[in-house]
């Protein structure tokens, strides 16, 4: 967890030289290696340099499984929020769909911000830079409505609410 530290504060020094343009910003009380920011801005390359996962599944958005690659969104927020209790993600997206994400119900299935589907680049035409993917085919709960409105594409900000620990 140490080095993840590390890596953030050394990707958030830098993020206002890269010449790649910014695709997400989070921002919230974030607090890293003992600095506060009110918000952080990602690039590609960035987000790619972070912990990754993957996950392969269904949805009502296609007609076969996808495998999708992305950032493990649970390992970024504990890293940034380390200090506090997470509460409610204010999810926004660049096609002006917003949502609220209870914290709690997400984080346990391990949710991605994919970037690639199936080896390929998500581009703004197929729900990309980022879409906030759930491994919807495996598990029941995760096919109700609510789960479905969380899994938002086209995303670029996240909001995030805490409480102290």
């Amino acid at each position: 967890m140490k080095l993840l530290g590390v890596v953030m504060l050394w990707l958030v020094s830098w993020s206002a030289l890269a010449a790649e343009p910014v695709i997400l910003t989070i921002s919230g009380n974030i607090e890293l290696e003992g600095r506060s920011f009110e918000q952080v801005d990602f690039t590609l390359p960035e987000l790619q340099a972070l912990p990754q996962g993957e996950v392969t599944t269904a949805h009502p958005w296609s007609e076969q499984p996808n495998t999708y690659r992305g950032l493990d969104l649970r390992a970024l927020l504990d890293t940034l929020f380390a200090h506090a209790k997470i509460r409610t993600l204010y999810l926004e997206a660049l096609n002006g769909f917003s949502v609220a994400v209870d914290w709690q119900e997400v984080a346990p299935y391990s949710p991605l911000l994919a970037w690639s589907e199936n080896g390929r680049l998500m581009s703004r035409r197929d729900k990309g830079p980022l879409w906030l993917i759930l491994p919807y085919d495996r598990v029941s709960e995760l096919q109700q409505a609510e789960f479905l409105h969380y899994m938002a594409w086209q995303l670029r900000h996240i909001k995030v609410r805490t409480e102290p620990k």
